[in-house]
């Protein structure tokens, strides 16, 4: 998981180790610091197998361990960044010093007396004959040299500095190396090029601190900087170079001592050695494939993880989008992570830990898990529109809660992303209030229409015919405003259209009357025109025709032809009526049915009087929307 500023742990492991590196620094140098220290000390003390570790073949001696101290000094004061450099290179001036006049006594054959004056009494008390007692090896005057060099160039800026660092500094190990293995398998005496004495077990670990210890100052330098950054390959090295360096010691050990012990002749010990060690060393090698493999793997999944994190956070970020992540855990719904804007819509800084009761105690709690329980069950999104009341006020939200895979069953987490609407359904609530007040309105002049009509047909000379006609066309046209009103002027079904107009609406039967068709949304302008019209074909069906006797039945059948242009095509169709007899005059009705109708539709409409039932066929262009 990532931590809290989105690294992984890996990631923050390789971004701190140079600064680990330079604690391996400084332990190296307290070991050549303590291992100087304590030679010294057995020196002073005449307690000599301090000085030699307990291993009688060669002690270090005392201007060696003075290097060791004032070396590691020098080391302890380069790895503090406030320490003047001034201070680090009068160290190294005083180490190579010593290390210079050792090896120009050597290859000039002089005595300068430097020993005796230093430590007139360590020279006299010898534990082992040396033909100049008190004076370092030759291998240990060359390796102090470079540590001298290297700690100089440790306060030098530059690649090249950087590179010639880690080139002393490993030459330092290796001698430090090659003088703790001759002890380790009691090999005979080092001889340096001039012959001079072996470089003591304490003196090889006092190299060994050191040259780690000046190695240590520059990591992103040399060899060492492929062990400390945060690819796969460095990673990779980390984990096999220990390995790969303790597996040939313990190898050539133990075929040392089984030599000793008599398991096997000494000419026979070179074979096994090489031998154990191949297959040691491939055996690491598959290994470390394998775990090559494994932090490839892991890499690229924390990639993956990141990229998703980054994805989430930018999604989160989101101008407008209130989002969460939701746990729930029996009836209780936990919040996981939410953005900024989620938590301000609480008055909260941070909603995680929190559950639905927190943050609305009087709140839907409950329907809020039960909703998450359906969307789990389902498996697929749902999106509502939810409210959320404030102090503010009122405020509406398009809510979609998405379940996340992978969740564990007993806590499975969704994912919530809302926008506020509150704008929208404010201007749908005021164009309800406009349409209903226009709805008013509308039934209003009818009514004005309706009682200027009955004026007008009053007296004895009205034909109440006539009136009633009138009443019922007016009437079939409000229907279709109320109808429409309540879907907002916008659609209208047709199957409801046809079933509220030719039912009780004309004073028929509705039982004897048939639908056959798909369900279809007309447009607002086609519905008060195809109502009057199928008003009257019911008003003339009731009076003259199917519905005129007790048995007639009327079928009203629709379809919706495709191609370039959608048409509609309706068709009337009465049967089981009286015989139908073509009238010499059409009246007001079938005009308004083939004229008016027709040009509203931008179709033709046609009226056939066969002597089976009257047939009306409309056909007309359906709106792409």
């Amino acid at each position: 998981m990532p931590q809290g500023d989105g690294s992984f742990p890996g990631q923050l492991a390789a971004r701190h180790l140079p600064a680990r590196i330079r604690v391996l620094a400084c332990m190296g140098a307290g070991i050549a610091i303590a291992v100087g220290a304590v030679v010294l000390a057995g020196w002073t003390s005449r307690t000599y197998p301090l000085t030699q570790f307990f291993h009688q073949r060669s002690a270090m001696q005392p201007l060696t361990a003075l290097c060791a101290v004032l070396a590691g000094t020098g080391i302890l004061a380069a790895a503090r960044r406030h320490v003047d450099r001034p201070h680090v290179r009068i160290l190294c001036a005083i180490v190579l010093t010593i290390a210079l006049q050792t090896l120009v006594q050597q290859a000039a054959g002089l005595d300068l007396g430097t020993d005796r004056w230093l430590f007139p009494a360590a020279i006299d008390g010898q534990p082992i004959p040396y033909a100049h007692p008190g004076r370092m090896a030759m291998p240990t005057a060359i390796a102090f040299l470079l540590i001298g060099a290297g700690l100089y160039l440790s306060q030098v800026a530059g690649r090249i500095a950087g590179l010639l660092l880690s080139a002393t500094s490993s030459a330092v190990l290796l001698l430090a190396a090659i003088a703790f293995l001759s002890h380790l398998y009691a090999v005979a005496p080092f001889q340096g090029p001039f012959s001079f004495t072996q470089v003591a077990l304490p003196t090889s670990l006092a190299l060994a601190g050191l040259g780690t210890g000046v190695l240590a100052l520059r990591p992103r330098r040399g060899w060492v900087g492929l062990l400390v950054g945060n690819s796969v390959g460095a990673t990779a090295a980390r984990l096999l170079l220990p390995l790969m360096m303790v597996v040939p010691i313990l190898v050539a050990g133990l075929a040392l001592r089984g030599s000793e012990i008599g398991l096997y002749p000494a000419d026979f010990r070179l074979a096994l050695t090489t031998a154990i060690t191949v297959v040691l060393l491939g055996a690491l090698a598959l290994w470390g494939s394998a775990q090559l493999d494994s932090l490839v793997f892991e890499r690229r999944s924390a990639e993956i993880l990141r990229q998703n994190e980054a994805t989430l956070r930018a999604f989160f970020d989101t101008e407008g989008l209130f989002a969460s992540i939701v746990e729930r855990r029996g009836d209780e719904v936990h919040y996981i992570a939410a953005n900024r804007a989620f938590s301000a819509l609480f008055g909260r800084d941070e909603v995680a830990g929190l559950t639905q009761r927190d943050l609305d105690p009087g709140g839907p709690a409950q329907a809020m898990a039960d909703r998450l329980k359906v969307i789990e069950a389902n498996g697929v999104a749902q999106s509502m529109e939810m409210r959320h009341v404030a102090e503010a006020g009122t405020r509406w939200f398009q809510v979609t809660i998405s379940p996340i895979g992978g969740s564990p069953i007993n806590a499975p987490r969704f994912a919530t992303a809302s926008f506020e609407i509150t704008e929208r359904k404010r201007a749908e609530a005021h164009q309800q209030v406009l349409l209903q007040e226009l709805n008013h309105r509308v039934k209003n002049t009818l009514a004005v229409v309706q009682s200027l009509a009955t004026q007008t047909f009053r007296g004895d000379q009205a034909d109440p015919v006539a009136r009633r006609t009138f009443e019922a066309r007016l009437a079939a046209v409000a229907a279709a405003n109320d109808l429409l009103t309540r879907q907002n002027w916008e659609t209208i079904s047709l199957r409801a259209l046809v079933g509220n107009t030719v039912g009780p609406g004309c004073g028929a039967d509705s039982t004897r009357i048939h639908l056959d068709g798909p369900e279809l949304a007309l447009p607002g302008r086609m519905a008060v025109s195809l109502t009057l019209a199928l008003h009257e074909l019911c008003t003339n069906a009731v009076k003259y025709g199917a519905l005129s006797n007790n048995v007639g039945e009327i079928l009203v059948r629709w379809s919706v032809t495709s191609g370039d242009e959608p048409r509609l095509n309706i068709a009337w169709i009465e049967r089981g009526g009286p015989p139908v007899v073509a009238p010499s005059d059409r009246g007001f009705g079938s005009r308004l049915i083939e004229r008016a109708l027709s040009a509203e539709l931008r179709g033709p409409v046609r009226i056939e009087f066969r002597p089976t039932g009257l047939v009306c066929e409309i056909d007309a262009p359906l709106p792409q929307s």
